[in-house]
């Protein structure tokens, strides 16, 4: 009888792990592309980090003792609003500040060396902060110096993540830039939330100095971070990048072919798509994908992230909800447990349809939301209004997680050409922070006139994003980013992206990188004798 039982339940076993390795991430993944994909991410940590630990150490009482003014009707220190004003706005300029440097980094000391860079500046602005024993302007020019190197990361870990990875698992390695920013922030939510007991003048430093984590990982890993392929290939260097690639594939037979591959569709490139400064994102075909990368990232701004992760405490107690700092635990926590769901629904999905269904989604919950302080009674934290708009951000949150959260870096990572990448993410990114900033300025006053119906505005944001993914974002899953090139030069239309059979040298970038090398061979020796119908020279 016990065979009876135990048989179905191993063949269920057996068919569930064969499904297991169908599936590209199973097939395409490496331990040595699952650990760059781990180091070269540690920005995104320290980018989320610094998000979370400020409004945090706002709140602690070592902080305010040491930086703020005592107040005699409240009985204790407070920070005035003057320097939190500025010690706020400061980051914005920082991160400012990074991108602008980024494109130069990244071009000229290439994509590895680049996070050398950031951890210099951010080991000099945790080292200022750290020792900023009274001077409170000696803190804020450390988080200006910190914040630089979060915005050069914020450009460079994407861009990196891009062009190592695989095309079928594209969307899960760029996912990871997300992820590890989430991550970030629940950190930076649990180190505050358990500093807050903490009475000794270790209170607010713990918090600074867990920012170290980023820099000396960075630095203890670097020997086994190589340089991009892409990058390599870009600059002649095609022995380094054939090493690279071997590294990272599992298919390594396979890999002079696609050397071959990419040093042909480069020098093409160069030929006829020449475009090196940052004028030429906004010429020709480059116009249509710079409007893209922007366009995701400002959208991801203006739907509402920044006032979650911001100001979601204080619209807490508006509604006067029990343990603002405890709830805000639980939102970034929940928030960072679906971001797994990111490394597979974006390769199975799609990039297009992720979004679209995710602006319903955010739409919703935010017009939710606002119905329900609306219509209902918000005076008590534990009333039924009260609890079902702290249930839908929460839920709004976690959405975001597996949606635009990361959606916005896979696709502003992608659709850039491989000449003008590193410019058009510099210009995306841009576009996001210059988006945040005004709405962390204006979304206090307009918090504080509308109370709960500010989110009806965030949900008239998801409606102009929905609309807009729809007639502007293409579907790009499976295409490798040469293919990528072709089909923008060709000016493809959107919805014809996903269908739309590729005959260049990028259609054969994508066939070599996603097939197994015994079938390889036979495609390697039909391109070598058409090379001339392909585009090769």
């Amino acid at each position: 009888m016990w065979r009876d039982l135990v048989t179905p339940s191993l063949t269920l076993s057996l068919s569930h792990f064969q499904g297991l390795k169908a599936q590209p991430l199973y097939q395409d993944l490496n331990w040595r592309l699952a650990l760059i994909g781990g180091v070269s991410s540690l920005g995104a940590l320290g980018f989320g980090f610094d998000n979370g630990w400020w409004g945090g150490a706002l709140g602690l009482s070592q902080f305010q003792q040491k930086y703020g003014e005592y107040d005699d009707s409240l009985g204790h220190f407070v920070i005035p609003s003057q320097k939190t004003s500025v010690g706020t706005g400061t980051g914005s300029a920082g991160i400012i500040l990074g991108c602008i440097i980024a494109p130069v980094v990244a071009s000229k000391l290439g994509r590895r060396n680049s996070f050398l860079v950031l951890s210099l500046l951010m080991l000099i602005g945790i080292t200022l902060e750290a020792s900023a024993v009274t001077s409170f302007w000696q803190l804020v020019v450390g988080r200006i110096v910190v914040y630089s190197g979060i915005g050069l990361a914020s450009n460079c870990v994407p861009l990196y993540l891009s062009e190592c990875s695989p095309p079928r698992i594209r969307g899960a390695f760029l996912g990871l830039y997300s992820f590890f920013n989430s991550l970030g922030v629940f950190l930076a939510s649990l180190v505050v939330y358990l500093s807050r007991s903490r009475t000794d003048k270790w209170q607010y430093l713990v918090v600074i100095l867990c920012q170290l984590l980023v820099p000396i990982g960075y630095i203890a890993f670097y020997a086994f971070i190589p340089e991009s392929p892409r990058y390599l290939i870009y600059r002649g260097r095609f022995d380094e990048a054939e090493q690279v690639l071997r590294s990272l594939s599992n298919y390594p037979d396979t890999i002079p072919y696609e050397v071959e591959l990419l040093k042909a569709q480069a020098e093409e490139q160069q030929e006829l798509h020449k475009a090196t400064s940052i004028w030429d994102c906004f010429r020709g075909s480059n116009r249509r994908r710079t409007i893209i990368a922007i366009g995701v990232q400002v959208l991801q701004q203006a739907q509402g992230v920044s006032f979650i992760q911001n100001f979601i405490v204080t619209f807490m107690e508006q509604l006067k909800f029990p343990d603002p700092l405890r709830t805000n635990l639980m939102v970034t926590g929940c928030s960072f447990a679906v971001h797994i769901i990111t490394f597979f629904s974006f390769d199975k999905i799609g990039r297009r349809y992720s979004l679209c269904i995710g602006a319903i989604l955010l739409g919703g919950t935010m017009f939710g939301t606002g119905i329900a302080i609306a219509t209902g009674d918000t005076s008590s934290g534990s009333s039924p209004a009260a609890t079902a708009s702290i249930a839908l951000l929460i839920l709004w949150y976690c959405m975001y997680g597996f949606t635009w959260g990361p959606g916005c870096w896979v696709v502003a990572g992608e659709v850039g050409t491989g000449q003008l990448r590193e410019r058009t993410l510099f210009l995306a990114s841009m576009g996001s922070f210059l988006t945040s900033v005004p709405i962390n300025f204006v979304n206090p006053y307009v918090q504080a006139r509308l109370g709960g119906s500010v989110t009806f505005i965030y949900g008239g944001f998801s409606v102009v994003a929905l609309v807009w993914v729809f007639l502007m974002v293409p579907e790009t899953r499976g295409r490798s980013l040469e293919e990528l090139d072709d089909m923008f030069q060709a000016e493809v239309p959107t919805r014809r992206f996903k269908k739309y059979e590729c005959s260049g040298i990028g259609a054969h970038i994508t066939g070599a990188q996603n097939l197994q090398s015994k079938e390889v061979k036979v495609i390697q020796e039909g391109w070598v004798e058409n090379k001339g119908d392909t585009g090769a020279q």
